[in-house]
């Protein structure tokens, strides 16, 4: 009987030991982690083939995992304004929170060409702050190659159809395409004497210009007259501010002492004596034009050789006699005395 019971004691520590190492084994397989977390939701337009359960890595380490997948149908979410399709909540371990950051990028890809999809994410900078619990972020969607392929074999499939509905036209455009270039090489052919020299033309045309170019640098741009022009209008500039403060201030002056004398005269009797003053002084300029006019009808008198005066000095032959007479009389100065 005893030898029974402990056979049977045997028989059941075997079977704890056993369901032991089972649920030992299950929950390293199954990657139970008794680490602190903290809840962070991202938002997917399309999240992939990411499900429930998928790791969260940081630079291919694992920090966390992905504990739901929510619907929400495109509605506007209030809290941050955006149009949601898809609200991914992970389950980040505690111990990364400082790593974490505003700017984080949270997106989904793969181990490898054909191995599981994760969340992965990048940290952001150190500048911002740390990432608070419970945010909800913008996520990066993954590349959509179903899509693409789908979309491509539209466009490819699109394109065969139209070649095959418009071959005809096709070929008439293939047709007129190589007479048109057909056409083109024999106006270029027989041309082509005057293509050269065209070419050559325009060269000698751009060589004459770059000459030029270069004389008119050296004779308006690098000349040194010109240089030393700007700089006398730069002087006479510098001058002409400097004179103006004097002119001005003595333009003032005028006008003050031609105001006081305006004031002065403002009465009946200067006005009277004023306009006697000019009266004369108007006499006066009549008499000295007058004057004027006399001297210049007496040069003009003496000019055209009329009178003493003028033939003494407009005619030739009274000038050589007068001349004759002063040398006669300086070399026989007795005939002032003595007349024979």
């Amino acid at each position: 009987m005893a030898q029974e019971r402990s056979i049977e004691v045997k028989v059941g520590i075997l079977i704890l030991v056993s369901f032991g190492i089972l649920g030992a084994f299950v929950l390293v397989m199954g990657g139970l982690n008794f680490e602190k977390t903290y809840p962070v939701f991202v938002d997917f337009d399309n999240p992939g083939g990411l499900q429930s359960g998928a790791p969260v890595k940081i630079a291919g380490v694992k920090v966390g995992k992905v504990q739901q997948l929510e619907f929400r149908g495109g509605q506007i979410d209030p809290k941050t304004g955006r149009r949601t399709l898809v609200r991914v909540k992970c389950a980040i371990e505690a111990r990364v929170r400082d790593s974490i950051h505003d700017d984080a990028d949270f997106y989904v890809t793969t181990q490898g060409v054909l191995g599981e999809q994760f969340l992965a994410i990048e940290p952001g900078s150190n500048t911002k702050p740390v990432l608070a619990e419970n945010s909800v972020l913008k996520g990066i969607d993954p590349p959509r190659l179903d899509l693409f392929l789908a979309k491509g074999y539209e466009l490819l499939d699109t394109t065969m159809a139209g070649i095959r509905n418009n071959r005809e036209l096709i070929s008439d455009i293939a047709v007129n395409t190589a007479g048109l270039l057909k056409g083109l090489n024999n106006v270029v052919s027989d041309n082509r004497d005057r293509i050269n020299r065209t070419v050559a033309n325009v060269e000698e045309l751009s060589t004459e210009a770059n000459a030029l170019t270069r004389e008119a640098r050296a004779k308006y741009v690098n000349n040194p007259k010109i240089d030393r022009t700007i700089e006398n209008v730069d002087r006479i500039s510098a001058d002409l501010q400097r004179d103006t403060g004097p002119l001005l201030r003595d333009a003032k002056e005028a006008l003050a002492n031609l105001s006081r004398a305006s004031a002065t005269i403002g009465g009946e009797a200067e006005q009277a004596k004023v306009k006697k003053a000019l009266d004369d002084i108007v006499q006066l300029a009549a008499r000295a034009n007058a004057t004027a006019a006399d001297a210049q009808a007496i040069v003009t008198h003496i000019k055209t050789g009329k009178g003493t005066v003028g033939a003494l000095l407009m005619d030739e032959q009274v000038y050589d006699d007068v001349q004759e007479m002063v040398r006669d009389l300086k070399h026989n100065p007795w005939k002032f005395l003595w007349k024979e």
